[in-house]
């Protein structure tokens, strides 16, 4: 089963890296979690799909390159119901030109063939900690 997880999560993160945020969030459960990392401006629990489809277009909306092939997995670490997946890209800014190093983990929960929990972290070993300190 843990590789059927991850190859639901790795389909899952090839759509957010192509811009397919449907294909994307077919993954998920309905009631599924996203909780942003505990340094963002916007760090909080995001529920349910909408919320979450919403939250993550938002997110976008300022960069030129919508995280479209910039923001891409490093790995994908199998840990059974849980995979964690190192990523990092460049992302520019629409008016202003900025350019940001963006670096993230996730460990993303599986239940039932379906994504049904998120928690960001910046580094493998802190999502790698959280998972395995329940």
């Amino acid at each position: 089963m843990s590789g059927d997880n991850l190859e639901l999560v790795r389909r899952s993160f090839d759509a957010f890296v192509a811009g397919d945020f449907e294909t994307a969030f077919a993954a998920f459960d309905p009631r599924a979690e996203w909780t942003a990392a505990e340094d963002e401006p916007d760090s909080r629990t995001y529920s349910g799909i909408e919320e979450i489809r919403r939250w993550v277009r938002s997110l976008a909306e300022p960069w030129t390159n919508r995280f479209d092939r910039t923001v891409v997995p490093e790995d994908y670490i199998d840990l059974g119901d849980w995979i964690v997946v190192p990523t990092s890209g460049r992302l520019h800014g629409k008016g202003s030109g900025i350019e940001i190093d963006v670096i993230e983990t996730y460990a993303v929960l599986v239940r039932n063939d379906r994504i049904v929990r998120v928690d960001e972290y910046r580094t493998r070993e802190q999502a790698i900690r959280a998972v395995r300190n329940g």
